[in-house]
């Protein structure tokens, strides 16, 4: 369910260019989008009652057209952390299920060039969602 909500989420980026993010999977195509969840320590922090602090990690990824400049792709990444960080800061954040309540999602990194061909390549941005798990 926090992996559906953090899509259904990201899907109502203003500066994404189509209206489909796989998970785990990442096509070919410019403007292809994904999310892969980070391995990693989950808890934060456990408290008396049971109820529990916790964090997911994951990256969110695209497809962009590459070339001589590619000003615009790292352009959109940070309007895309801009806009984890004003959904935060307002209190819109990810349904990710029943006493699952979201904290936080932001960026972590600054979008990267990950791989690239001759004309497309792969951008990327490491982000983490906090939430308050109730007992």
């Amino acid at each position: 369910m926090i992996t559906d909500g953090i899509k259904n989420f990201l899907l109502k980026c203003p500066y994404l260019e189509n209206d489909d993010i796989g998970v785990d999977f990442l096509g070919s195509e410019a403007f292809d989008y994904t999310i892969e969840i980070m391995p990693g320590e989950t808890l934060i922090k456990k408290y008396t009652d049971g109820s529990t602090y916790n964090q997911i990690s994951f990256v969110f990824a695209s497809r962009n057209f590459y070339g001589r400049d590619n000003l615009q792709n790292t352009l959109f990444y940070e309007k895309f952390a801009a806009w984890l960080n004003e959904c935060t800061k307002n209190g819109i954040l990810p349904d990710i299920g029943e006493n699952l309540t979201p904290e936080a999602i932001e960026a972590q990194s600054f979008g990267y060039l990950y791989s690239s061909g001759a004309t497309i390549a792969r951008y990327q941005i490491q982000c983490r969602l906090t939430y308050f798990k109730k007992c």
